[in-house]
């Protein structure tokens, strides 16, 4: 069985927006470090990583879990796309998240 492109697409595109989200989350949260506001900080990566974790979902549940399965997926730079903004965008999470729970664990 061949994924179609629609369907590809349609992952793609969730995958993205989620991941797109988060990373706009992520730069909220890096404005709150940036005033000092850890606690705020804190909460918007707390929102980035619910999102993050949806499109991580997504192309797992969707995408490999499908692969696994038998299912060829389509080459296609739309789901490059997708992989590297979520890929990116989790690196930059992670990274704030390690610089404000260090902040806050000083303050503690």
């Amino acid at each position: 069985m061949i994924m179609t492109m629609d369907e590809l697409s349609n992952a793609c595109m969730e995958m993205i927006c989620n991941a797109g989200e988060g990373r706009g989350k992520v730069y909220e949260a890096l404005n709150d470090v940036l005033k000092e506001d850890y606690v705020s900080a804190d909460a918007k990566l707390l929102e980035a990583q619910h999102l993050l974790g949806e499109a991580h979902r997504v192309q797992f549940e969707q995408l490999m879990a499908a692969q696994l399965n038998g299912t060829e997926i389509p080459f296609s730079l739309l789901l490059l796309h997708a992989m590297d903004i979520s890929l990116v965008s989790t690196s930059e999470h992670d990274l704030l998240r390690a610089v404000v729970s260090a902040r806050l664990n000083k303050d503690a």
